[in-house]
């Protein structure tokens, strides 16, 4: 299955898996040119993965992990983390470490100490790096996607920050790339097209919403923080209505029941939904116009309901 845990993150999980590959294929070849021994390889360390999860990244990268038989990833959580998603998180493929992340943003060498990862092993998954580049890679075929339906506005949950910084990433690189004549092969409509695609992320006002995988107290990791969406306006890479909006907990209990209803069918989780709810509130507030066509992401149901077995 293309999406076997059920929400977006399975994007970001696949991509890191390609990393493994692409460390084995580079090993191979030197190998193969007589660069390295296989005595040499044999005494190479072999990495691992740490991230911060809510949960949901966490069930996407342990399960590719496990598919393609990787080192499994190691797992940090919050422990306030419900009961019912903790059972799930242990049965995983999986190293979890539980911690209070209410307290203090921690820092990448905090998190290889709080799992017991030597440096140089751990690769830390959660923040930004050239090695993973994540605001680039973890979204960036879903970015093309729906840059080629031309919307005028987008709406997604804003948790991570992840999605929308590839949203933002990919607008500004395909104004960069027109500007030197490149193209990307996946942009199926003009670059023009790209930049004036407002984008919206919705996080939640209450710190207790049911939306609770867009409610971290710290979000130490962001490439795109305020300052850096109001340059990317200034430059024109992107509209003035994007940027992040606090949503309003009625109106993600309102996304919710809509989608989930029997006749939509949408499998979606109120963290999921509150794309739809920011739509909602804006448009409650009159700031929708009717005549734009309008886009809205459902990140999926993922780790609240019973996971797809892992071997």
């Amino acid at each position: 299955s293309v999406n076997p845990t059920g929400t977006i993150k399975d994007r970001a999980a696949w991509e890191l898996a390609t990393l493994y590959r692409d460390t084995a294929r580079g090993y191979y070849l030197d190998m193969r040119a007589g660069n390295l021994m296989r005595s040499q390889l044999e005494t190479k360390p072999i990495p691992r993965f740490v991230l911060v999860t809510a949960g949901n990244e966490g069930l996407a990268i342990a399960d590719r992990f496990a598919q393609h038989n990787l080192p499994p990833p190691k797992l940090i959580i919050g422990i306030d983390t419900p009961p019912e998603r903790l059972e799930v998180l242990k049965k995983l493929r999986a190293d979890v470490y539980m911690v209070d992340l209410s307290q203090k943003a921690f820092t990448p060498e905090e998190m290889l100490v709080l799992t017991d990862t030597k440096l140089g092993v751990g690769i830390n998954a959660t923040k930004d790096s050239p090695i993973i580049a994540p605001h680039a890679i973890f979204y960036d075929w879903h970015a093309h996607e729906v840059f080629n339906e031309k919307p005028d506005e987008v709406y997604g949950p804003y948790g991570s920050g992840r999605w929308m910084e590839n949203m933002l990433y990919w607008q500004d690189r395909t104004k960069r790339n027109a500007a030197s004549g490149r193209r990307d092969p996946r942009l199926q409509v003009n670059a023009t097209d790209v930049t004036p695609i407002a984008i919206l992320g919705a996080q939640p006002v209450q710190r207790d919403s049911n939306a609770d995988k867009l409610t971290a107290d710290f979000k130490p990791f962001l490439i795109f923080d305020d300052d850096d969406i109001s340059g990317l306006k200034a430059l024109g890479s992107t509209p003035d209505a994007t940027g992040v909006y606090r949503t309003e907990e009625e109106y993600i209990g309102e996304a919710h029941d809509i989608l989930t209803r029997p006749q939509n069918g949408i499998n979606t989780e109120p963290s999921g939904s509150a794309g739809l709810a920011l739509l909602l509130q804006r448009a409650d507030q009159g700031l929708v116009n009717p005549k734009k066509k309008l886009l809205v992401v459902n990140t999926g149901f993922g780790i609240d309901r019973p996971p797809a077995k892992i071997p």
